[in-house]
């Protein structure tokens, strides 16, 4: 009789991987919200090198990417910054670039969780597109413009979608200043809802760009994420969002 070996939690497969290869390399698939991504886990602590992330290929081609990436590392070969790299791609360069500290708790959670929370760098893993154009190049292809959030800089407008995306709100935000706290993102066609605690049959709903609701209330950027088909509830502004699965009787 053969026995399978029982599948081990994500984070005892972190802490195995982490301890018998230097390092774990975490994948996620795209969903509505967001393109899929990568990232190494161990070794900023096996080699105090920061972590590297990627974001928009497929997960066989990023786990490629920063196993490469991890090699060299482990070969005393720091990844150079701001520079074209030809290591990587075929025919393609790729850069490296730092992730602004305020960046990490949006992707790389099992890697703060590893960390305890505290403290850690990590580096951006950018790839062009056909044309050597990066997407902070003019001339980038408008096909992958969501396909890699730029984690140097601090980000006032986090959704991978139009800042001028039209969105239902309740009137009575901008009017009388009533806080949102439910969020909802249509499975059926992607809309987003903005609205109070109000029963939805009194909120009076308009319609405005999405970067007006974020810049009326910047918290709203940390539903970034969300996927079509949940909301999200909160007590304040300010407090925890509940992400729960949107169902036929919810108003």
């Amino acid at each position: 009789m053969s026995h399978e070996e029982p599948t081990l939690r994500p984070e005892d497969r972190i802490k195995s991987d982490v301890d018998k290869y230097g390092w774990h390399i975490a994948l996620f698939e795209a969903d509505t919200a967001t393109p899929a991504f990568a990232y190494t886990i161990g070794l900023w602590k096996n080699f105090q090198h920061p972590e590297v992330i990627t974001f928009g290929l497929p997960l066989p081609a990023m786990h490629a990417l920063l196993s490469g990436a991890a090699e060299l590392v482990k070969g005393n070969q720091p990844l150079a910054l701001a520079t074209d790299n030809f290591d990587f791609l075929d025919g393609l360069p790729v850069q490296f670039r730092r992730v602004e500290e305020e960046n990490l708790g949006d992707y790389l959670g099992y890697a703060r969780w590893y960390y305890n929370f505290e403290q850690f760098p990590a580096i951006q893993l950018l790839w062009p597109d056909e044309q050597s154009k990066y997407p902070w190049d003019a001339e980038h292809d408008e096909r992958y413009k969501f396909s890699q959030p730029l984690l140097e800089h601090k980000l006032d407008f986090k959704f991978f979608e139009e800042r001028n995306t039209a969105v239902f709100v309740a009137q009575q935000v901008f009017k009388e200043n009533k806080p949102i706290l439910r969020v909802r993102h249509d499975e059926e066609d992607g809309a987003w809802q903005f609205l109070t605690d109000a029963p939805a049959t009194t909120d009076t709903i308009m319609l405005v760009a999405l970067e007006q609701v974020v810049k009326h209330d910047p918290t709203i950027n940390a539903l970034f994420d969300l996927p079509t088909g949940q909301s999200a509830f909160r007590e304040f502004v300010g407090g925890d969002w509940k992400r729960v699965e949107v169902t036929k009787r919810e108003g």
